[in-house]
This record gives C-alpha cells, sequence and structure tokens, in this order.
C-alpha cells in the first residue's frame, strides 16, 4: 500500500481523522475507513453549507447525516443535475428506481451490480464534476451504509422512498401555485429532514416529550425554508444554466411572462413584485425553523450549532434578496463576511436581532 486513499484530494486527507464515526458498527476494516474518509470529503465537496457545518456535528450522528445525505444527493443528481446529454424521463426514472433497489438491498450481488452501472454512466450523463464524481464513487457510500444499525437504515430508506416517489412527481409536473412549491420543497428537502429529527428524537437520552413534539411539528419548515432559499438565490443560473425554473407558474401567468422574461430589465417592475412574493413566503418559515433549532437537545449542540448557521445564512440571504434587482441581472448575491463572521459567532442570536 502507498498510504493513498482513492477518490481523496491529498490535500483533504489531511484534515481527515480516522474515526468510525459513532454510528458506525465496529468494523475497523481498511475498506470502511477509506469509504468513510471520501464520504466526508465528499460532502464537503458537494455541499456549500456542509464545508462549514460538517465539522461540528457528533460523531454518533455523523456517519447517518453524511451517507443520507449523500444518498439523497445521488438520487436528486438524477432528478435534477443531468446534463451532458439528453437523458429521457424514462432514463431518469430508470435509474433513480434503481438507486432505491440498491438500498433496499444493501448487500446483494444486484446491489454492487447496479451501482457500477450507474456508476458508468456518469461521465456520459452528469455535468456538474463533482456529482459526477460522487456517483462514481457509489460504492464507497454504499460500504458505509452497509456498517450502519439496521435501525438507522431502515429510517434511511424509508425516507428516501418518500423522496423519490415525490421527484418523480415533479419530473411530470411543473410547480404551478405556493402549494405545489411547499410539495416539491418538502419531497426534496424535508424527508432529509424529517430523517434527521427521527434520528434525534429516537437516540436522544435526555430529551423532553414537549421538545420532541416541537422537533416533530416543525421538522419539515427546516427543510423547506433552506430549499426556498436556494431557489430564490439561484434563479438566474437555473434559467440560464439549467433551463428549468421552481418558481410558482401562477406568478408568471399573473404578469403574462415567460420566466426568462424577468432578466430583461424592461421587466423590473414585474420581476420585483415576484421576488417580493418568494421572500415572503420563505420567511414564513423563520419561526418554526427557529422553534425546531431551540428544541434540539444539548447532547446534540453541535448539530444544533451547525444547522442554525445553514438556517442564519438563509436568513441574511434573504435579507440580501429582498428588493435586489441584481438577483436577475447578473451579479452575484452574496452575504457580507462580517454577517458571515456575526453568523458564525451566534448564529441564533443573528437570527433574533
Amino acid at each position: 500500500m502507498d498510504g493513498r486513499r482513492q477518490g481523496v484530494p491529498a490535500q483533504a486527507r489531511k484534515t481527515m481523522t480516522p474515526s468510525l464515526y459513532g454510528a458506525v458498527k465496529n468494523r475497523a476494516n481498511e475498506a470502511l475507513v477509506e469509504s468513510l474518509d471520501y464520504c466526508k470529503w465528499a460532502l464537503q465537496s458537494v455541499s456549500r453549507s456542509f464545508a462549514l457545518t460538517i465539522p461540528l456535528v457528533e460523531d454518533a450522528l455523523l456517519a447517518p447525516i453524511m451517507v443520507g445525505y449523500l444518498e439523497a444527493r445521488i438520487l436528486d443528481t438524477f432528478e435534477d443535475d443531468i446534463g451532458k446529454r439528453h437523458v429521457s424521463l424514462e432514463e431518469r426514472v430508470r435509474a433513480m428506481n434503481a438507486i432505491m433497489e440498491i438500498l433496499e438491498r444493501p448487500d446483494s450481488e444486484m446491489a454492487d451490480r447496479k451501482a457500477q452501472e450507474l456508476a458508468s454512466q456518469a461521465d456520459e450523463w452528469v455535468r456538474d464534476e463533482h456529482y459526477r464524481g460522487l456517483v462514481k464513487n457509489f460504492d464507497k457510500v454504499l460500504t458505509v451504509h452497509r456498517s450502519l444499525d439496521k435501525r438507522t437504515k431502515a429510517s434511511m430508506v424509508k425516507w428516501m422512498h418518500e423522496m423519490n416517489a415525490g421527484m418523480q412527481k415533479y419530473l411530470q409536473q411543473p410547480v404551478y401555485s405556493f402549494e405545489d412549491l411547499n410539495e416539491y420543497c418538502y419531497f426534496v428537502a424535508g424527508t432529509p429532514s424529517g430523517f434527521l429529527t427521527e434520528l434525534i428524537r429516537t437516540r436522544a437520552k435526555r430529551i423532553t416529550p414537549e421538545d420532541s413534539q416541537t422537533l416533530h411539528d416543525n421538522e419539515r419548515d427546516f427543510g423547506l425554508f433552506l430549499q426556498k432559499v436556494n431557489i430564490i438565490r439561484d434563479f438566474r443560473e437555473d434559467i440560464l444554466q439549467n433551463e428549468k425554473i421552481f418558481w410558482p407558474g401562477y406568478l408568471f401567468d399573473k404578469h403574462s411572462l415567460e420566466p426568462q422574461e424577468l432578466l430583461d430589465p424592461g421587466n423590473e417592475d414585474e420581476a420585483m413584485q415576484m421576488l417580493d412574493a418568494m421572500v415572503d413566503n420563505a420567511t414564513e418559515h423563520v419561526t418554526p425553523v427557529h422553534d425546531y433549532l431551540t428544541a434540539v437537545p444539548d447532547e446534540y449542540a453541535g448539530f444544533r450549532q451547525g444547522a442554525a448557521i445553514n438556517f442564519a445564512m438563509g436568513v441574511a440571504t434573504l435579507a440580501e434578496v429582498r428588493g435586489n434587482r441584481q438577483l436577475f441581472y447578473g451579479m452575484p448575491v452574496k452575504i457580507s463576511h462580517d454577517t458571515r463572521d456575526s453568523i458564525l459567532a451566534d448564529p441564533l442570536g443573528f437570527v433574533a436581532s
């Protein structure tokens, strides 16, 4: 052995620890350690928000969160981020269902074979290099998945089934109303929140019935809020690069415009009205998400801190995009370094202020 770990750049390996991350069974073999290291690196590669917050998460939650997120990301890649060539609806659905078959029977020869088939298609199907690399290393994610305890795997697959069904629904119909937007965001982001909440509620040793109920009541809002912030912020990119839109169609019908026409400065008044409607809708989730985070028990204070940072970044992003015409005309909308520093120091305090 030359000491290198396939798929993980040397610079990234320097920051990793060989821990088996709490929830993983104690099978200290080299393949599992390599796969865990890859998952930690990949998570930070495919998610801007997790790059900041994943080091804060407790060991007991880290492996399920990593694997759950990466498997959801692979599923979402075949639903949302395919673009190197035209991929038919039938091909997408077949790939998404294959992922679920793999997760239902992760120890089977079928799982290995289908994971290899998906990996072999990645170069042709997947445009984004980070997502492409993740699909090509599905076998490493699957190695960690196999090592999780039975209860965690069952919960993960349950929520992934709901995500898959919902994603396929919105592959075949547009988001037209705000009710559709809520449902779409639930399927793609609320289901991971449901999985995380189930982990916390079932594993926590010191959680009150009231806090457990608060987590349950508000778990959807956490995912919906973060997804809506992304949908608002990425409007121009989604139009120009991905040729798709998740802003409710009725808004465009109301103003007799096509989505791409919002990029025309001649339609600025209509664009700003629609932006206000989107920001107002996302803001409805702020109080429930705050309640959710304050109900996370102290034994998972690291997870709470990381999630609160993502939440506060979302709140700050909404403040930046509201009334900001540059969302449509090409200048990236970013929060300031001072705001970022304030969030990292006290995320929930930032939101309260």
